[in-house]
Parts: C-alpha cells; sequence; structure tokens
C-alpha cells in the first residue's frame, strides 16, 4: 500500500505536495482540473516497471494508459524541464519472500524519488537525480556532467562502483579495476545484491496494482473459453468470463469470485442473483454468463441488460480481487449507475478498505462520498482511514487540497465549491415555487 505520493511538472501538476494515503481515498473535482493525472502517474509507472526492456526509462505510452511522449506528460511542454515521481511504500505491502531475507539483514527500500530528463538528440528519457531508501539506510545520486556523484556509500567503495538502472529503478554494480581489500569487494556485492533484491519487490509491488477504466466494455453474449481459464481481468472489463470460471481466485470474503459478485450483486445491490457460468454447446468450451432477475426471471444472459450492469461488474470484480496490502485503481465507477447504485459502491469501498486494502477512487459521485460518510458517522470505518483530496484548477496550475473528515462525517473546514450544484439547484427550486 502507498503511503505518500508526490508528483512535479507532470501535466498540469506543478507540484502536487506530499499526497498522504491511507486505505480508501478518493479524489473529487471538476472536468479538466487535473484530478486523473493522480492516476497516470501511477499507471505510468506501473506499466514502465512492466516493460520488458529495461532499458526503457519511462514508458508514457503502453498498455495502461497512453500519454504520449516526454513533450505531453512534462509540465508546459518544456524539454528542459525536469518531471519529478516520488513515493512510499508501506513495509508490510512487500512480498512475503522479502522476510526471508532478513537473515542476511536486507531491509526492504521503501522511499523513492527520482527526476528525470529529457535528451532531444537521441529522443530518450533518462534519470537525473536519485534517491531511495529506508528507516535504515539512504542512497542518493546526481548526475553532473556526465558522472554521477553518490551519497550514502562509503568513501572508499564508491571509487568502484555506478548505478546501474532497471527502467528509472538504480542498482549498484563494479566498475573500473577491482580493489585489493577483499572487504570492499564483499561489501559492494552485498549493496549489489540487496539493491537488485530490493527493486525487484518494487515492480512486483507495482505489477500487482489492479486498475479499472472509466469505460467497461459490454458483456459477452458467449465466449469461447476451452479448458483454459486463468487470466486477469484487464482494465475495460476483459476477460471477465474467464476470471468468473477460474474456481482457483479468491477474493476478500474468501470465496470464489462469482460466489463473491452474487454476494454483491444480490444482498447488496439487489439487482440481480444467481450468476453463474453456463455451457451452450456440446462441447462446453462456448459459454455465457447467465443469471436470475430479483423479480423472478429467470435464465438472462447479462449481455442482454443494460448498460450500468456491464459497468458495475468489473469494478466489483477488481475490487475483491485486490490483495491484502495491495492497491487498486478506480476510475469513475459511478458511470450509468442509479444513485442508489452509485452510494452501495460506497459500501464495497468501505469493506474492501477495512480488510487491509487500498483504493484510490476518482469520482465524480456526490452519493458514493455520501454514503462513505455516513460509514464514518455510523462507527462502521474509521475517518482516518478515508481521505478525501480535492482537485481545482488556478492558473492554469492543478492545486490539490486533502479535506479532513471528523468523526461524524462532516469536514472540519468545508471547502469552497464542493458539490455545491445540489445545494444551488434546490435553492432556485425553492425560489420558482415561492414565485
Amino acid at each position: 500500500m502507498f503511503r505518500k505520493l508526490r508528483v512535479k511538472n507532470f501535466r498540469s501538476i506543478l507540484d502536487s505536495g506530499d499526497l498522504e494515503f491511507s486505505n480508501l481515498n478518493i479524489i473529487v473535482g471538476a472536468n479538466n482540473s487535473g484530478k486523473s493525472s493522480i492516476l497516470y502517474a501511477l499507471l505510468m509507472v506501473k506499466q514502465t516497471l512492466q516493460d520488458r526492456d529495461p532499458r526503457s526509462t519511462l514508458v508514457t505510452c503502453g498498455p495502461n494508459i497512453d500519454l504520449g511522449s516526454y513533450l505531453d506528460i512534462v509540465r508546459g511542454g518544456d524539454p528542459k524541464e525536469k518531471l519529478g515521481i516520488e513515493f512510499e511504500i508501506k513495509e508490510e505491502a512487500f512480498p512475503r519472500s522479502l522476510a526471508k531475507l532478513n537473515k542476511v539483514n536486507i531491509v526492504p527500500l521503501t522511499k523513492f524519488k527520482v527526476d528525470l530528463f529529457f535528451k532531444p538528440q537521441s529522443n530518450t528519457i533518462a534519470v537525473q537525480r536519485f534517491e531511495m531508501g529506508n528507516k535504515e539506510k539512504t542512497y542518493q545520486g546526481v548526475l553532473e556532467n556526465g558522472k554521477w556523484e553518490l551519497g550514502g556509500i562509503r568513501e572508499e567503495l564508491k571509487a568502484h562502483i555506478r548505478p546501474v538502472f532497471d527502467h528509472f529503478l538504480p542498482s549498484f554494480t563494479g566498475k573500473g579495476k577491482p580493489p585489493d581489500d577483499k572487504n570492499i569487494i564483499e561489501e559492494g556485492s552485498n549493496l549489489f545484491l540487496a539493491t537488485r533484491i530490493q527493486i525487484s519487490c518494487i515492480e512486483e509491488f507495482f505489477n500487482d496494482i489492479l486498475y479499472v477504466g472509466p469505460i467497461r466494455e459490454r458483456i459477452p453474449r458467449y465466449e469461447i473459453l476451452g479448458t483454459t481459464t486463468y487470466c486477469e481481468l484487464g482494465p475495460s472489463g476483459q476477460n471477465l468470463m474467464r476470471v468468473l470460471s477460474d474456481l482457483g481466485k479468491r477474493g476478500m470474503m474468501k470465496g470464489t469470485i462469482i460466489r463473491e459478485l452474487n454476494h454483491w450483486l444480490e444482498k447488496k445491490f439487489g439487482i440481480l442473483k444467481n450468476v453463474r457460468i453456463e455451457k451452450v454447446d456440446r462441447t462446453g468450451n462456448v459459454k455465457a454468463i447467465l443469471a436470475d432477475d430479483m423479480k423472478g426471471e429467470k435464465r438472462i444472459n447479462l449481455a442482454s441488460m443494460g448498460s450500468g450492469l456491464s459497468q458495475i461488474v468489473p469494478v466489483i470484480v477488481q475490487t475483491v480481487l485486490t490483495r491484502k496490502g495491495r492497491c487498486v485503481i478506480v476510475e469513475q465507477p459511478e458511470i450509468h449507475l442509479h444513485p442508489a447504485a452509485q452510494a452501495n459502491l460506497g459500501d464495497l469501498f468501505v469493506e474492501c478498505a477495512k480488510e487491509n486494502r487500498q483504493l484510490i477512487i476518482e469520482t465524480h459521485s456526490e452519493h458514493l462520498i455520501l454514503r462513505i460518510r455516513r460509514r464514518i458517522a455510523e462507527k462502521k470505518i474509521a475517518p482516518e482511514l478515508v481521505k478525501i483530496f480535492l482537485v481545482e484548477k488556478e492558473d492554469g496550475a492543478t492545486r490539490i487540497k486533502p479535506l479532513a473528515l471528523k468523526d461524524n462525517g462532516h469536514f472540519l473546514d468545508w471547502p469552497k465549491g464542493f458539490f455545491e450544484e445540489g445545494f444551488r439547484e434546490a435553492m432556485a427550486l425553492a425560489d420558482a415555487q415561492s414565485k
């Protein structure tokens, strides 16, 4: 889980400041305010670390998000501007396998900061400065006149090592003639091993981030599955039938994914019951997703239902698939949903957050936020587990303001412009009625 994020000179964000995340993080703001940029920064890092070519310092156009080139993402399109990314990950979010490495005193790197610059001659992106560390140790590096100046490393060792990069994540390797001192050789080898393992853990953490995009595909009427069912759910809901057919996958309530989907659609949303995968041919390779209506109609193909269902199902599935200590990013989960369903999404996210999962959600839904605030007032979730960020644009620059919540679900200071449309419409209606 992320503890903190900060980006500089990214799209309309001059400097986001330290965004301190909790379990349930809601990002709100007007259209074109820059709120999506917070999500896109994380998705850009994710697709970069998933890229097979470690020489790709930053992948701005990839399978998760297409942001164009460096000049499209750096603020003002200025090739001389540096792009800054900083994040901190909670130590408990790292793989269990890392615990085995404690025997050799390897502590995970939880804090990372990098400044990137554009090289027009080669049309590439490169690292200009990095800093990585934890509560025990911090390493730094600054590229000056083509040479790396390193910090946090013993002087005797600096002359014999240099940074090498897996994308923008550095580790250390040897350079020049090996030293005569065996202790320095051993120290350099241990440093290389430790940093390689640590950046592998960071890569694994980002690889586990789940993502639901703003527009989900319609549920297919039929699909040929064959004998292979293992698959990951795509950002637009791709591979839904395969994921639901995988009985090996478990959700946050330890049930199969299709069982947990049924729980939410029937018990919480009151939309459908008995969702199931059925074969529609003799071989059993072609299958469909069927369900029963709450009003009694049987064997409905989900493809025959409204677009709202195709929007909500991937959100439920990806949320319950989120592992403990991991993160799911959701863009506009409320699209095509009735206000009651939007509010019920708040309960889904609250339950997920209480189970030590992290959600970062961009939304325009007042109903969703009201449900979360209500659950805080009802003591169903602690206010410190919920963070709401209001994103505004002033003079062309995006400003991000955290909104503190009290125990009763109210804001400490009601933000100007925060969901005022409903109040204005109610006052206008009352004024019209009085006339």
